[in-house]
């Protein structure tokens, strides 16, 4: 590993430095614009080949994709954000979609429509945390949904949701329209950070939609197989960002010399939990093995670090940190962010707990 931002598990990402750059020199004016719309580089990085890396016909591994997230997250996180959840939906559709979407599921792959994972609610249902928050019904020949999502981002008006429904009383995962008569968007304005991830909740009332908008798929199973890539990429989000905090403190060598053991220490947890996200990528591409770690702790471990370090940025970049359009107020905003992240801290401490 390198103490460089964009770069690390042993090597480059497959993003060219130029592109890398663009994301950077565009972090600034996206953090304040809450208008800013991320499809263009969704669209960028899709026709790249950079938003299916690991799946079936893409041009890499899924540590290539941990790669790329964590060097998008390293220049600008609100841009990996959205790539994460767009990347999400395209996992989502990929390996669980019916011959009748397979026409959907390729506008997503190719990001001519954003993909929006809204899966909170379903996640914590298969862990026996709360029910779905949305329900259906079956009328005639369709099914008519209703409830409320609380959080879901990427949400502009032609995206592809994928959320988990309780339908007929079976939980079962489905693939819905945001412009849909019958869902309303609330949007999440004023946010600490990543205000352009057109982020919001969702009012789902009396939701028309056909029996093919279901997956088939056996809902523990599609909960099973996703939720570890899930968790892997949320983790090079959290490392991608750390790599930024601690390569910001390396170019003010010399300042905030008694901090230097927290700087080392630091450096060293990143060195670790990076070393265990790459042993987890290689994972999801075999899968013939169990890990010999939680992937749940090395997530949370990786939004600990975070915090850490963009605290400690801030605290020896001084002053000049405090302007709020700094880069180093900018990260820990991002880094605030994270707790709250679904699964929240909260969601993986109870996790861990109920898995001892």
């Amino acid at each position: 590993m390198t103490s460089k931002s964009g770069i690390l598990f042993g090597s480059s990402a497959q993003l060219t430095a130029s592109s890398l750059a663009d994301v950077a020199a565009l972090a600034v004016s996206v953090d304040c614009n809450s208008d800013a719309d991320r499809r263009p580089i969704l669209q960028q990085l899709a026709s790249d080949g950079l938003l299916d890396l690991g799946l079936t016909g893409s041009q890499g591994t899924y540590l290539d994709q941990v790669r790329v997230i964590a060097e998008l997250s390293s220049a600008c996180m609100t841009t990996a954000f959205s790539a994460w959840a767009h990347r999400m939906t395209v996992e989502y559709l990929s390996l669980f979609v019916g011959s009748e979407l397979e026409e959907l599921a390729q506008t997503v792959r190719t990001a001519q429509r954003p993909g929006s994972t809204a899966l909170a609610s379903t996640f914590r249902a298969a862990g026996g945390q709360a029910e779905l928050t949305v329900t259906s019904v079956s009328v005639d020949d369709r099914h008519q949904a209703t409830g409320f999502i609380p959080w879901a981002s990427n949400l502009y008006e032609d995206a592809v949701i994928v959320t988990g429904i309780l339908s007929d009383g079976v939980r079962r995962i489905a693939v819905l329209d945001r412009a849909s008569e019958g869902i309303t968007v609330n949007d999440a304005v004023g946010l600490l950070a990543l205000d352009a991830t057109r982020s919001g909740s969702i009012a789902i009332d009396q939701l028309s939609f056909n029996n093919n908008r279901f997956l088939p798929a056996d809902f523990d199973v599609f909960v099973k197989t996703v939720r570890p890539t899930f968790l892997v990429f949320q983790t090079a989000l959290c490392l991608g960002l750390a790599a930024a905090s601690l390569a910001a403190i390396e170019e003010l060598r010399g300042v905030g010399v008694s901090l230097a053991p927290q700087v080392d220490e630091r450096r060293a947890e990143l060195a670790r939990l990076s070393s265990l996200t790459e042993q987890a990528a290689r994972w999801l591409d075999a899968r013939n093995e169990k890990l010999p770690f939680n992937i749940v702790q090395l997530r949370l471990d990786a939004a600990h670090l975070t915090t850490a370090a963009t605290q400690l940025e801030l605290m020896v970049r001084g002053g000049a940190a405090y302007s709020a359009h700094s880069p180093t107020a900018r990260r820990v905003r991002e880094a605030l962010f994270l707790p709250v992240q679904s699964p929240t801290e909260a969601q993986l401490q109870w996790e861990l707990q109920h898995s001892a």
